[in-house]
């Protein structure tokens, strides 16, 4: 991949995740109930990790391990960090 397109995939990936994070901290003051609010939160923050590890960390030509890896660790969390506030 030559610079310049580089350089756009990178500054594409940084506009998405300023962009989530302005979502996170609207449904972080703005959520009607509980489980809503933790279940935005958390799937915005499943996607900005993909957005981490296929943007940033260029894994999107890794094998399916790796990937499967790299991705499934972050939805355990969420599914950890749900269970933990929601019991």
């Amino acid at each position: 991949m030559n610079r310049l397109k580089h350089e756009a995939v990178l500054l594409g990936c940084w506009l998405v995740l300023m962009l989530l994070t302005l979502g996170t901290v609207y449904w972080g003051s703005h959520a009607g109930s509980l489980l809503l609010q933790v279940a935005v939160i958390l799937v915005i923050a499943v996607i900005k990790a993909g957005v981490i590890i296929d943007g940033f960390m260029e894994l999107w030509h890794a094998s399916g391990t790796w990937r499967l890896l790299m991705y499934g660790w972050p939805v355990v969390m969420a599914l950890v960090i749900a269970t933990t506030l929601l019991l």
